[in-house]
């Protein structure tokens, strides 16, 4: 496809382009590399901005349209609101509330008919933009870093984002989970990684308050269909690879594998990407950002009664292999509320295991459980998960998130506490149960504070 034969006509001069966010011009936003301001015949102002991460429209009507590198709606946004789309086509809405509504974040999953719909809106508002481009001539009311070479970068990536019709999106949906079926949670610090599946469901799959891989039968790839597993995400994910920065090694416990299996899985990810050397923790942006085949690191979840098996130098030796961050549920440092949550773990031993992965320099983060047992065991949740946190050698690279329990209605929970009558908190108590925990917290001077979140399975799009 050429796009020599573009004809642009200049508006006059002084022509200003539109603001990013109403705080700075769409043309000084250092991350995008190309940018085009264009009138359309019908008088409406457009900036399309291109990234190593995406391709934007910017209407001046205050709506913005975010797509990947491979043409994928990703996000639509209005001031105050955005609505997220993931590639399984499964969509979120964030709302800031105004001050007379008390304020704060209001989420919400979108159902499938109004994923279907943001796509369909999002399409309509595309083509015509591509329509003028593809037909000239087109008025160019500002270019980033000049026309010829915006219009040649940008053009064949509204091509893209003009095809992705709901026909389009529904295909891609079912080709994404054909490859991997579902991925039904990460860290916040891992929603932009490439997730490769080692593993399928939970090795565990009995902690009362989870659901999520309920019904989901618990598997092992070997390296060979791992291999052939990579090969297919790597090609549905294609030019937007440039844009995840880890690669995230799922399902719910991988580090539950053999060593040798682990090894063999890592020795197929080094096949194909690139990883900093041991050592080398701190990685700018710009080393992996634009690349397809360049990751700063592996992380995965672990089990806290898994990790005491695994010796140090067995951890050691999957972070010479690219291994860098690894999340535990710990939900309480209760050891009484563990037991009754049907988690074999204790508070001994998730201190040991987060021990032995800071010995070999890993970065961990660890997930408390609000609300967990209710009423009934809130004061100890509070004392001993407070406790047990000041007690891991945690430091400024590491992660605290603080996740509230959600009760899945006919769940093992919901039945549970039901029979023994155990009062939930509610979503307020539960922010004070957060804060409490949060004001106990104490971190050793040398080695940092830890980063500390909020961390809402709602709030997950993949």
């Amino acid at each position: 496809m050429q796009f020599w034969g573009f004809m642009t006509v200049a508006t006059t001069k002084g022509t200003k382009t539109l603001q990013y966010q109403r705080a700075l011009a769409l043309g000084e936003v250092p991350r995008y590399t190309a940018g085009l301001q264009v009138r359309l015949k019908s008088g409406v102002r457009v900036y399309l901005a291109l990234s190593a991460l995406e391709l934007a429209f910017y209407f001046e009507e205050d709506l913005a349209l975010h797509y990947d590198r491979e043409g994928r709606l990703t996000k639509v946004a209005r001031p105050n609101q955005y609505h997220r789309r993931g590639l399984s086509h499964r969509g979120l809405s964030t709302r800031i509330r105004s001050v007379e509504e008390g304020g704060g974040i209001e989420r919400h999953a979108l159902s499938a008919e109004d994923t279907d719909a943001l796509v369909k809106a999002a399409h309509e508002k595309v083509t015509p933009v591509w329509e003028e481009l593809n037909a000239g001539p087109i008025t160019l009311e500002d270019a980033k870093p000049g026309p010829a070479q915006a219009l040649a970068e940008i053009v064949p990536s509204v091509a893209r984002a003009a095809e992705f019709d709901l026909k389009v999106a529904r295909r891609d949906a079912e080709k994404f989970h054909s490859i991997y079926g579902r991925v039904a949670v990460l860290p916040p610090d891992q929603y932009n990684s490439l997730v490769l599946q080692a593993t399928e469901g939970c090795a565990y799959s009995c902690c009362l308050f989870c659901e999520l891989y309920s019904g989901v039968f618990y598997g092992r790839k070997t390296a060979d269909q791992f291999s052939r597993h990579l090969q297919d995400a790597i090609a549905f994910h294609g030019e937007a690879l440039c844009a995840r920065r880890s690669v995230f090694l799922g399902e719910a416990n991988a580090l539950t594998l053999p060593q040798g299996d682990l090894v063999r899985i890592f020795g197929v990810l080094r096949d194909h990407f690139e990883f900093p050397p041991h050592g080398d923790e701190h990685v700018p942006a710009n080393w992996w950002l634009g690349h397809k085949t360049r990751f700063d690191g592996v992380s995965t979840f672990l089990d806290a009664f898994t990790g005491p098996h695994r010796t140090p130098q067995e951890f050691e030796e999957l972070h010479n292999l690219g291994l860098r961050r690894v999340y535990l549920g710990l939900e309480t440092g209760d050891d009484n509320l563990l037991k009754w949550l049907c988690k074999p773990a204790t508070s001994a031993s998730i201190a040991q295991c987060v021990t032995s992965l800071k010995e070999v320099g890993l970065v961990v983060g660890v997930i408390a459980l609000l609300g967990a047992g209710g009423h009934d065991f809130a004061e100890a949740h509070v004392r001993e998960t407070a406790r047990l946190i000041n007690e891991l050698p945690l430091g400024r690279n590491d992660f605290i998130y603080f996740s509230p329990l959600v009760i899945y209605p006919n769940g093992r929970y919901a039945e549970q506490t039901k029979a023994l009558k155990v009062a939930a908190l509610s979503a307020a108590e539960m922010r004070s149960q957060e804060q409490a925990i949060r004001d106990a917290l104490h971190f050793d001077e040398q080695r940092g504070r830890p980063h500390v979140g909020h961390y809402e399975l709602e709030s997950f799009v993949y």
